[in-house]
């Protein structure tokens, strides 16, 4: 019998859950399920980069780099679920075969077609829909038939092709020693950046850059004709304000004042924009970003991450050719619009091609 390869994943959010759903049971995820593992530990709090919204999981941002920003916004979500918890549920299904679709609902998902009356949105995209629960409320990763292991892990090596990982599972100092064969990274970037610090694969003065589609907020009224420059998901005026509050269902309360023509265009067009930091000691500093009205981070779709001008799944196939990473930071994002559908084709090639 061929002995089973042991696949290893962390992360806590979407990029992880759709990375164990493809390797399925022969792989263990690892996420962080308990604040207070850290907070006793020498990691440093960054309110600065904290996402919160009133009406849900409150969430803090603990890790190793400082963060000096200036035009720019990063956020860091360490918590079950991820940026899940809060995200507006998004996908476009163009290019989910209906094999894959099947596969996903068999796991819980459901695809909810936009409309004013259903999800309180709509898009110039007929093929984007929102990802549901059973309950009709936007999938968090909980709602998946998923066992997630508590542990954080500190830092990795690479010792004759295997990957040993130092996980921190308990309150003291003290933390664990856990091979693997392959190592999936499904963290969010200001994570994965701290762990490649830790683990001492970047340093003082190396270079890092996100790029992302131009992005912003307009005010509209409910009929108005859509952009043509971009990708465009008009949420109406009530579902909006729930959507900023962190009410995760188009509710009946916020359905009451679907009577006023006023609506939210949240417009990802086609233009680029790209963020610049360096490393100095131990923080991260902004060295360009795009300034006003399209501050670079608010789209919360930063991606295809470079280390000093190397993109990020050439950097990490670098260090060993078992370290896989699938999540925002390791897409180009061809289409403006939901990063999640690329995600799951992401995820699908790299488990598929193991």
């Amino acid at each position: 019998m061929i002995k089973q390869k042991k696949n290893i994943i962390i992360g806590a959010g979407f990029s992880a859950a759709i990375t164990k759903l493809y390797l399925g049971k022969f792989s263990r995820i690892f996420s962080l399920q308990n604040d207070l593992i850290i907070k006793k530990s020498n990691l440093i709090r960054r309110k600065e980069i904290e996402c919160n919204k009133l009406f849900a999981k409150k969430s803090y941002s603990y890790g190793t780099l400082n963060y000096i920003l200036k035009n720019s916004i990063l956020h860091d979500r360490l918590t079950l679920s991820g940026n899940s918890s809060v995200w507006g549920g998004k996908i476009d299904l163009t290019d989910i075969n209906h094999k894959d679709q099947f596969f996903f609902k068999k796991n819980n998902f459901f695809f909810k077609k936009l409309s004013y009356d259903e999800t309180g949105t709509i898009s110039n995209n007929k093929n984007i829909y929102q990802i549901q629960n059973y309950q009709n409320k936007i999938l968090q990763i909980t709602d998946l038939p998923i066992k997630i292991n508590n542990g954080y892990l500190l830092s990795f090596i690479i010792k004759k092709k295997k990957i040993f990982l130092r996980i921190k599972d308990n309150y003291d100092n003290k933390f664990r020693v856990i091979k693997a064969d392959k190592l999936f990274l499904c963290v969010g970037s200001i994570q994965l950046l701290d762990l490649l610090y830790r683990s001492k694969y970047i340093n003082h003065r190396d270079k890092i850059e996100f790029t992302e589609s131009k992005h912003e907020f307009k005010l509209k009224y409910v009929y108005s004709k859509f952009e043509k420059k971009g990708t465009t998901v008009r949420y109406h005026i009530s579902r909006a304000i729930g959507h900023y509050l962190g009410i995760q269902f188009y509710s009946f309360i916020l359905k009451i004042f679907k009577f006023i023509p006023i609506c939210i265009d949240q417009i990802f067009y086609y233009k680029k924009q790209k963020l610049k930091l360096k490393i100095h000691n131990k923080s991260v500093i902004e060295i360009l970003s795009d300034k006003k009205n399209n501050r670079f981070g608010n789209s919360i779709h930063y991606c295809n991450l470079k280390i000093n001008n190397i993109k990020i799944n050439k950097f990490l196939s670098r260090i060993s050719s078992n370290i896989v990473g699938i999540g925002m930071s390791f897409i180009d994002q061809k289409k403006p619009g939901p990063i999640s559908n690329e995600i799951i084709l992401d995820a699908k090639m790299k488990c598929k091609n193991l």
